[in-house]
């Protein structure tokens, strides 16, 4: 397994309906970059993580995933 960033992007509405728009990133563990897009859906699913994002909505079509090389640098995968 290998470990891999994974970062989504989230929405939030405002006051005076503002949209606020940031990114959840995690660091999941898998074999393959759809897999660990899978296993960050589901962490950024759960009650802890959207309070963490103050209840922001996640876009999923923009998910990024990028294998983590420990140097600094990421490859984007998809």
């Amino acid at each position: 397994m290998y470990p891999w960033i994974v970062t989504i992007p989230t929405i939030r509405t405002v006051a005076a309906g503002t949209t606020v728009c940031g990114s959840q990133t995690l660091v999941v563990h898998a074999d393959r970059h759809w897999q660990a897009r899978d296993l960050a859906l589901s962490a950024a699913a759960t009650d802890q993580a959207a309070r963490r994002r103050r209840g922001a909505l996640l876009d999923t079509a923009g998910v990024d995933v990028a294998r983590w090389r420990g140097d600094g640098f990421s490859q984007l995968v998809c």
